[in-house]
């Protein structure tokens, strides 16, 4: 019996769907590596495989999707010593494909520039996003009636 989530999206179904849209826009993805300054080109393949940088674009995209709704998608991602990034997507508990893919997709937008995705940048917008999230649930807290700080 496994011990990690029973998705409620498919992932082999995100997978499948973030490659196909890749290569219909024709939008090349890279990874700027920090310690050469060179900027890595990832194929859409290896881009929307959960031991790609699936990972890191849905976790920027249910980053994006918590800021609007305040849910997120309920992800099971592990370590995996032989993933692209260290980590595998296992699966999406939460939500539904459509929401997934809307929020992965503007994730994706918020990093692409000059129609180049950046995959290294998902980490920035994940960061801004979430403290964002942070600070809107302090202020509520605040101003709700009766509350002292």
């Amino acid at each position: 019996m496994s011990a990690h989530l029973s998705s409620g999206v498919s992932v082999e179904t995100v997978s499948r769907t973030m490659e196909a849209l890749l290569i219909r826009e024709g939008r090349p993805v890279v990874y700027h590596d920090i310690a050469t300054g060179a900027d890595l080109p990832v194929s859409a393949k290896n881009t929307a495989s959960p031991t790609g940088l699936l990972p890191a674009l849905i976790v920027a995209g249910e980053a994006v999707w918590r800021e609007a709704t305040g849910t997120g998608f309920g992800l099971d991602i592990v370590r995996d010593r032989d993933a692209l990034l260290g980590f595998r997507l296992r699966g999406i508990g939460a939500g539904s494909f459509t929401t997934v893919m809307l929020a992965t997709m503007e994730a994706t937008a918020q990093v692409t520039g000059s129609g180049v995705v950046v995959a290294s940048d998902l980490n920035a917008l994940w960061s801004a996003v979430t403290k964002r999230v942070e600070q809107n649930a302090r202020a509520q807290a605040r101003s709700a009636p009766g509350v002292s700080p």
